[in-house]
């Protein structure tokens, strides 16, 4: 179980890892893409300081934290911070066009794909509101929160938890979404170490199958070749005693012998035959 743990430790970090840097270049196309929209409104609204000077500034900010710190993540909460400034940038470049609000959204999904929950706090687009909304509504000019002349507390009120409810949501999306692939490899683990126990119970099965027939085998040979053997050994065995009632025939007595030897060399063959089979089965 604990290597298990282990296993599944490393390859969480690994997927953690390949997650970081899928989102990490989406980030790029998102944040550029939110640029080109500043300059995009900035040509229709003549707000080109803003759009080059607010939205430079904010991806300034995200590459110069991401570069100076490489193995922190510090950056991916700078990005939510800027995704909230860009939706900031658009509502005074709209002069406070209530729609541009759901760029807060819009950021709020895109940040899922990172699967990390904290990266929803919206601490930094309640504080946009706040400011914004109050110095609006005491009459400083050129500050744009909203189109309308008076934007009430209770209105501020159900808008701002409407929009924590939407990032609550996309939060516990990010959460479930790590926790299921989490889930998943572990699964997959668990899979694939059931596959190569299966896989190891089949082979040991097929060597004990494959060692019992060679054994089986080897048992009919031996069957086989001991009554092969029994004929030359009950030859050689019959005319040694004969040997000594034909001394003075040695005519006879060379018969003999001959017939001994050729005994004996017929047994030799066959303990040879046996030897090769041996070889044979032992190299199967």
């Amino acid at each position: 179980m604990n290597s298990e743990f282990i296993k599944c430790e490393d390859q969480t970090i690994a997927f953690n890892f390949e997650v970081k840097k899928r989102s990490d270049r989406l980030m790029n196309y998102f944040l550029n893409g939110f640029f080109l929209v500043g300059l995009v409104l900035a040509f229709f609204y003549d707000t080109w300081l803003i759009a080059i000077g607010v939205g430079g500034l904010s991806l300034l900010a995200y590459y110069s934290v991401k570069i100076a710190l490489p193995g922190s993540s510090l950056y991916q909460y700078v990005l939510g911070i800027v995704l909230g400034i860009f939706m900031a940038q658009f509502i005074y470049q709209m002069h406070g066009l209530f729609e541009m609000h759901f760029f807060a959204f819009i950021g709020s999904a895109i940040l899922i794909t990172y699967q990390k929950w904290k990266l929803q706090i919206p601490l930094v687009v309640v504080i946009h509101h706040a400011s914004l909304g109050y110095l609006q509504n005491i009459g400083i000019s050129k500050v744009y929160f909203t189109q309308l002349d008076y934007f009430t507390l209770q209105t501020f009120i159900i808008h701002v938890l409407l929009a924590a409810l939407i990032f609550f949501i996309c939060g516990l999306w990010a959460y479930q979404l790590k926790k299921y692939n989490e889930m998943y490899i572990l699964q997959t683990i668990k899979m694939a170490e059931l596959i190569k126990e299966a896989e190891l119970s089949i082979y040991r099965k097929k060597s004990a199958e494959a060692l019992e027939k060679q054994n089986q085998k080897l048992k009919e040979i031996s069957w086989m070749q001991s009554h092969v053997i029994r004929a030359p050994l009950a030859k050689i065995i019959g005319l040694i005693p004969l040997i000594d009632d034909v001394k003075e025939n040695d005519i006879e007595r060379k018969k003999m012998l001959d017939y001994l030897a050729s005994s004996a060399s017929e047994l030799d063959e066959v303990i040879q035959d046996i030897t090769d089979k041996t070889k044979i089965a032992d190299h199967n």
